[in-house]
């Protein structure tokens, strides 16, 4: 009897082990999702101005500012010539 209820805890143990290190491996899936560093490889850049703030619209530039380009292998720093917004 003894026996028998060793081995049901061990079994409930190492099964209960290996839903969490399931859980676990599903979130570091997701935390790599959501990596820059994944998106920067894609293709996309991060451009940020003189301060460190991200600028996400044209509005935010001015020309002749400074900005940094982020890349998957590296960054760039480039000057603004000219603003062109998106006309819809």
């Amino acid at each position: 009897a003894l026996q028998g209820l060793r081995h049901r805890a061990t079994t409930g143990i190492g099964r209960r082990l290996q839903q969490k290190r399931d859980a676990l491996a599903a979130l570091a899936a997701q935390l790599e999702l959501l990596n820059p560093q994944r998106t920067l490889e894609r293709g996309y850049a991060i451009v940020t101005d003189s301060h460190g703030t991200v600028l996400r619209a044209p509005a935010q530039l001015q020309p002749r500012s400074k900005l940094t380009v982020r890349l998957a292998e590296g960054s760039a720093d480039i000057g603004v010539e000219s603003v062109q917004p998106v006309i819809n």
